[in-house]
């Protein structure tokens, strides 16, 4: 399953591509009432294990990227100009970016950038930052 989301800190928009079953659907989640991650975390019940979610690149979506961490799925993290110089119509809305996150992804010309493209952990030792940047995982 291909997810692109559009991620803002009150909800996300997400296009979402089933590769197995050529489902195809968009969908607005907030996060206040937990609806996004009760979507997230009925994928992994439902047994949906490969999973790989892209947006772009944010300092607000700290939790998301731990829940991902948790349940297993791939985060790609993509340069917000570099995805926006892709944009056929220059004017934003939030479902757009989501199809087109998406788009790219299946297309092979997402680029993903920096620690985040791969699987990424979180370390509960010390600090709660992704391992690769904190010092306890790096041993120093």
């Amino acid at each position: 399953m291909i997810i692109g989301v559009d991620y803002h800190p009150s909800f996300q928009a997400i296009a979402f591509f089933m590769e197995e079953t050529g489902e195809y659907g968009e969908r607005e989640l907030k996060h206040s009432d937990g609806e996004a991650e009760r979507f997230y975390r009925d994928l992994k019940l439902r047994g949906i294990i490969c999973v790989r979610v892209g947006m772009e690149a944010t300092g607000y979506s700290r939790w998301f990227e731990r829940l991902l961490a948790e349940l297993g799925f791939e985060v790609w993290m993509g340069d917000p100009a570099e995805i926006k110089a892709k944009r056929v119509k220059k004017q934003k809305f939030d479902r757009e970016d989501a199809r087109l996150i998406l788009r790219l992804m299946r297309e092979n010309n997402f680029r993903k950038f920096g620690y985040r493209a791969r699987r990424i952990g979180i370390c509960d030792n010390c600090c709660g930052i992704v391992i690769g940047w904190c010092r306890c995982a790096r041993g120093s």
